[in-house]
């Protein structure tokens, strides 16, 4: 199973132009940046059905649709995949969890 982690994926080629990884990638304006630390992402669970919960989705990720969703949702998993394996967000995601657990060491008060 090890050798299947570590090999490439095979290119899928689609009939619509889809757009690459690397450009999906990259970095969000900071005004996007700054609304979404003030709102969430729609809840999995939010009133609608799963068809426009892929559109909603891959429309705030800039991945468009065409007649099938199931393109759109393997560029959608691909993306997310690339993020999980990513060594840039690995090192976030670890420098956040070891400065949650800084302040909430340094909260705690000792007893006098």
């Amino acid at each position: 199973s090890d050798l299947h982690r570590q090999k490439p994926p095979a290119p899928v080629h689609f009939s619509h132009n889809m757009p690459d990884i690397e450009s999906l990638m990259q970095e969000w304006p900071t005004e996007f940046e700054a609304l979404l630390s003030q709102v969430s992402l729609p809840p999995a669970d939010l009133d609608c059905d799963l068809q426009q919960y892929i559109r909603l989705i891959c429309g705030m990720l800039d991945i468009p649709i065409h007649k099938s969703h199931v393109r759109s949702l393997y560029v959608l998993f691909s993306l997310y995949s690339e993020f999980k394996n990513s060594q840039h967000f690995k090192a976030l995601a670890q420098g956040k969890n070891s400065n949650e657990g800084e302040s909430a060491e340094g909260d705690s008060k000792e007893p006098a």
